[in-house]
């Protein structure tokens, strides 16, 4: 597919012209056209303009998946804003941090999960934030406008000339978004995503999915402060003029309702989350029937087990991906006429238009085919950098235009890609190298019961450097058994894989983007150790249980109108 120079304004402009009247979004009974999504987006655009918002602007965007986050989002686009968007289950804290990191001038909030007051958390942290000018409240915005809008209220001549020069001062390479990465630095990493790499990311996608945009329907669970909500949810909407059924958080029981309401024959995913609608105890009383295909993507999943879903859900296009925010996300795919052992086992092809290599780093050449070695990227949807970090730019990228993820990998004698660890996730037990993720991948497959799984490696004895030590969780009222774990990691791996201590989380502990937090398992691992070993409390062979506990988001309702 050819890649187009448009920018979202482009996007959204055709829409509205060709598809006026088709249904963009669906969002807890509110129905927008293409149509009123422009006008609406134009009018907050306008807004924006009128309060000094210009191009390079740095906008601030909090809320769980809303219409109105959506509509903010693209309103700041329009004009060449850079919005950036935040987790929004940041307490102070993590607020204050990145605000001041992002050099947020103005901040637009919504909706919360229900157990945080974001203007009360806002009012607490400006002064950790000297260049915010000033705070909107999103959802009120909207409601303004919309019924502007409703009432047939024209822009005036002035306003709208004013908006037609900030869109064509946006150019497709320009800045189109701000997200945020966890890494080893102390606080999260901005990527900057251009329109020409999110765009043109979403319309290979859709490509590559065979969506045709009057027979799909996408539901869109997951948050937008990802890459892979905003990419493959709003994004691969707009590209494609395609129909999106928005949900505020996910929760396995309403994915179904709505997939059986609104017939969704497309629903973008991570593991956990399918697992979640296959072991609710309502599954099979639900109609899941249109579902048809999708993007999997985030984390391991055993050949077994992924056949096993595939039996139960009977997705018979669930496609396996693999990417990062920093490429927009998505650079390798499964190919569609591929078998569920093949999607089970690799991370796919590339991507149309991107370059993904493997890198022998230690003899500085590409890798032999089935060779471990970085994982690499080169195209149209590499990010621009990290914000204000230099230091780590050069690190990441090579002079030639590659990009290294971090992650390790290799190619197979088909062409297929196979995702093994993340390069800092390494374990070094004896003089052998263990990539987590193989672990992992078995121990998942080693119960029923088993909800999530975390290797790590933990520094106890330098004799063999590295001890492996295994978290897991599991359905609710469930006690693992230890022992167990780690002997059928045994039997299906070498001894030395298997995990020397095996604890059970009611919770694990996430990073500011949502990922698990490695940093603070090794706190917890080292705390365990130091109770149970050293303070004579176990034996170092007895697997332990300890619960970890984390707010659980709740989320409230409205209801609407037809758009």
């Amino acid at each position: 597919m050819e890649l187009l120079d448009i920018t979202l304004s482009d996007a959204l402009a055709y829409n509205a012209k060709h598809y006026r009247d088709n249904t963009a979004y669906i969002f807890e009974d509110t129905v927008y056209t293409w149509g009123a999504t422009e006008a609406i987006t134009d009018r907050m655009a306008s807004m924006m303009l009128q309060s000094g918002i210009r191009k390079g602007s740095r906008l601030g965007l909090w809320s769980v998946n809303t219409v109105a986050l959506a509509f903010t989002l693209y309103a700041a686009m329009k004009v060449g804003a850079v919005p950036v968007i935040f987790n929004y289950s940041y307490k102070e804290l993590e607020l204050g941090s990145v605000l001041a990191y992002s050099d947020i001038q103005f901040m637009f909030y919504g909706s919360s999960t229900g157990s945080l007051s974001y203007p009360d958390i806002l009012a607490r942290v400006k002064e950790k934030a000297p260049s915010l000018q000033a705070c909107w409240d999103m959802e009120a915005l909207l409601r303004e406008e919309e019924t502007r809008f409703l009432e047939g209220t024209a822009m005036e001549d002035k306003a709208r000339e004013e908006l037609n020069r900030a869109k064509a001062a946006v150019k497709s390479g320009d800045t189109a978004c701000m997200l945020f990465t966890s890494g080893t630095t102390k606080r999260p990493k901005g990527v900057l995503l251009s329109h020409h790499g999110v765009l043109n990311n979403a319309r290979e996608i859709s490509a590559l999915m065979h969506w045709d945009r009057e027979q799909d329907r996408l539901l869109s669970a997951m948050p937008i402060f990802h890459c892979s909500g905003m990419t493959c949810g709003l994004m691969l909407g707009v590209v494609m003029g395609m129909t999106v059924v928005l949900m505020r958080t996910f929760k396995a029981e309403q994915a179904m309702e709505l997939i059986q309401r609104y017939r969704c024959t497309a629903f973008n995913v991570v593991p956990s989350m399918i697992l979640q609608i296959i072991q609710h105890p309502r599954f099979g009383q639900y109609d899941l029937s249109s579902w048809r295909s999708g993007t999997a993507s985030g984390s391991g999943i055993t050949a077994e087990r992924y056949e096993a879903i595939m039996e139960k859900l009977n997705v018979p296009y669930l496609q396996m991906a693999y990417g990062q925010t920093e490429t927009s996300p998505l650079i390798t795919f499964s190919k569609y006429e591929d078998d569920a052992h093949t999607k089970a086992t690799t991370i796919g092809v590339p991507i149309p238009n991107m370059e993904v290599r493997v890198w022998n780093e230690n003899e500085g050449r590409e890798a032999e085919v089935n060779e471990v070695g970085e994982l690499q990227a080169r195209g149209f949807c590499v990010m621009q950098g990290y914000y204000k970090l230099e230091e780590e730019n050069r690190k990441k990228f090579w002079g030639d235009g590659w990009m290294r993820t971090g992650d390790l990998g290799f190619r197979d004698e088909a062409g297929y890609f196979h995702f093994t660890s993340r390069m800092s996730d390494m374990i070094i037990r004896g003089g052998e190298n263990i990539a987590p993720a193989e672990i992992e991948c078995v121990i998942r497959n080693a119960s029923s019961d088993i909800r999530e799984t975390k290797v790590i490696g933990l520094e106890v004895n330098t004799a063999i450097q590295e001890e492996i030590v295994a978290f897991v969780q599991a359905a609710p009222g469930v006690q693992l058994d230890g022992k167990m774990i780690s002997g059928y990691v045994k039997q299906h791996l070498a001894s030395f894989k298997a995990p020397k201590y095996v604890w059970q989380l009611e919770e694990f502990p996430v990073t500011g983007s949502g990922k698990i937090d490695q940093k603070a398992l090794k706190l917890i691992a080292m705390e365990k150790f130091a109770l149970e070993v050293e303070g004579g409390m176990a034996s170092p062979d007895s697997p332990a249980h300890i619960p970890y506990a984390v707010g659980k988001p709740e989320s409230d309702t409205k209801r609407g109108k037809y758009l």
